[in-house]
């Protein structure tokens, strides 16, 4: 697989090494295969923090990102039973 890195795209390569070496590898190619593991687990992670009962509007927009957004609404109903 190749992915471009040149023109409009130089900044990836800062962008895979520095998530490289926040995940503890020394290649693009670890840090990318990283990354990837990361985030299937983060969202699987996430999707049951908003579930949680101590979650908070504040803790979900700390969590959310440009590209993965949290979402948390308490939600409250009457019902009039006649």
């Amino acid at each position: 697989m190749r992915i471009k890195s040149d023109g409009k795209y130089e900044y990836r390569k800062d962008l895979y090494d520095q998530a490289g070496e926040l995940l503890g590898e020394s290649t693009r190619s670890k840090g990318l295969d990283a990354s990837a593991e990361f985030t299937r687990r983060m969202m699987k992670n996430l999707e049951r923090a908003a579930d949680h009962p101590d979650m908070t509007a504040e803790l979900a927009e700390i969590l959310s990102t440009p590209r993965v957004t949290l979402e948390y609404r308490v939600e409250s109903r009457v019902q009039v039973n006649e």
